[in-house]
């Protein structure tokens, strides 16, 4: 495997999109500082000390839908003794309920290319968030963790692949606003009880006493 590091960078993602299409054998670019870090729907994501960024190639979920919700349920896994969540349908949440990570994947000729950002390491956060924001271990990462964290996720993520059975069961496990209310914000608001995700990770939402089903949007928990 062919990992590029670096101290700072624009987008760790941009950057193995555009090694990708150059026909590079690249598959892992982390950075210890993202300057245009990514986020869903043009929203970006902000680098604090002590986060990790770092985007990978790999292959998609059997169901492609449930590629990113494979990845949260790995990291989730990946950082077992942490108590991560997970949040409808990207972000990882911490055991205080807070935003700790999210995933965000671009398709470059039918291959996704997944970003990541976690808040891995004690650091202090904006408060202007809709989801409060935090970290997942309340320590401070040495400079070596900066490569070689992002590296073991990698080495976890490709070795231990999910069925798409798996993906929705671990998933519905480890969610963390299963039978509360939300709203799912897409073209239209939309506020019911979140009760599960189906076999295209798509959501499931009892609105009045009806299930409907969403497959985009953000979720707000309240």
């Amino acid at each position: 495997m062919e990992h590029l590091h670096f101290n700072e960078i624009a987008s760790t993602q941009s950057h193995l999109i555009k090694l990708l299409n150059q026909g590079s054998d690249t598959k892992l670019v982390s950075a210890k500082e993202q300057t245009s870090g990514r986020g869903r729907s043009s929203n970006t994501w902000d680098s604090y000390e002590n986060s990790l960024a770092f985007s990978f190639i790999a292959e998609s979920a059997t169901t492609p839908t449930l590629t990113s919700l494979e990845i949260g349920v790995l990291i989730c896994k990946f950082a077992k003794n942490s108590q991560l969540s997970l949040k409808w349908p990207n972000d990882i949440i911490n055991s205080e309920g807070q935003k700790c990570g999210g995933i965000l994947i671009q398709l470059i000729n039918n291959i996704p290319v997944i970003g990541i950002g976690l808040n891995w390491g004690i650091s202090k956060h904006n408060d202007s968030y809709k989801t409060p924001k935090g970290n997942i271990f309340n320590e401070a990462i040495s400079e070596d963790d900066y490569k070689n964290i992002p590296g073991d996720i990698y080495k976890y993520i490709t070795n231990n692949r999910l069925t798409d059975s798996e993906i929705i069961t671990e998933w519905n496990l480890l969610c963390s606003h299963k039978d509360k209310q939300v709203s799912i914000i897409d073209t239209a608001e939309a506020k019911g009880i979140f009760k599960k995700i189906g076999p295209f990770g798509e959501a499931y939402l009892d609105i009045d006493g009806n299930i409907q089903k969403f497959y985009a949007g953000s979720l707000i928990i309240h």
